[in-house]
């Protein structure tokens, strides 16, 4: 599925124009994203996989009488990096399988996500994370934790400035404007970890285990693994992921902050 996305989104030209559809979050699709999203239905249904679907764009939808799992996706993260960044801004697709339909975060079975711009792809069995070739992905480790360790943090929303302010000038804040921009850098090496006030259903599977099968923690702000939360389409999580020395080190950070 991942490789379908590749094929649709470097095809095709542009496609930013707006469909006139409001997604199930309230926010005006763009044509790619109705693109990508189509493809992925057309599939499931010309495989009949046994599965209910959970997208940004459609919400909740079934084809099968009897569905057994969940597919979670979201078809085009970064959508204002793909219509205004001349394709320097990170924009990708990020896909979750989960076992039955009211999974935990951890009831994984597989995930993936890709990065277009620059042509970079996971996928993980729920367990290990690897490259489309089959290498495995370890973080990177040995951060030291100063003001030049960059963690890559979610700021488009309002709440997550509050929310982080403990820790300007003690790690280096950044943010690439995407989910899937910030989970490259971590998987490539390039941050320490990532964080968001809150991750959107259709993210968080696919970040919360391609993180953990290649080494790495995802917990909540008080330091929980997400793994025991319930998923919801309608949720959003509070999320710090990647190192884990790095992201105890900010969850210490925002514990003391809040007191």
């Amino acid at each position: 599925m991942l490789r379908l996305g590749k094929q649709i989104v470097t095809s095709q030209p542009l496609r930013i124009k707006e469909t006139g559809v409001v997604n199930v979050k309230g926010e005006r699709s763009i044509a790619m994203d109705v693109a990508v999203e189509k493809l992925f239905i057309d599939y499931v249904q010309k495989n009949k996989l046994p599965v209910a679907i959970f997208s940004e764009e459609a919400g909740t939808i079934s084809f099968d009488n009897n569905p057994k799992f969940l597919l979670a996706f979201d078809p085009l993260d970064g959508s204002t990096n793909y219509k205004i960044g001349k394709n320097l801004l990170p924009f990708g697709t990020l896909i979750t399988f989960y076992d039955g339909l009211k999974p935990k975060i951890d009831n994984i079975l597989a995930a993936g996500a890709i990065e277009y711009t620059k042509d970079l792809a996971w996928i993980t069995d729920g367990r290990v994370t690897t490259d489309l070739s089959g290498n495995r992905v370890t973080l990177k480790t040995g951060w030291p934790i100063d003001k030049s360790t960059p963690v890559y943090l979610d700021l488009y929303y309002r709440e997550g400035y509050k929310t982080y302010l403990s820790l300007a000038q003690k790690i280096f804040i950044r943010n690439t404007g995407s989910t899937i921009g910030n989970l490259s850098c971590t998987l490539s090496g390039v941050a320490a970890g990532l964080g968001g006030v809150c991750m959107r259903a259709e993210e968080i599977g696919a970040v919360y285990t391609l993180i953990k099968g290649a080494g790495g923690i995802a917990v909540n702000h008080q330091g929980k693994d997400l793994g025991k939360e319930n998923f919801h389409p309608e949720k959003t999580y509070p999320i710090l992921a990647g190192n884990k020395l790095v992201v105890d080190f900010c969850v210490a950070q925002l514990k003391q902050y809040s007191k």
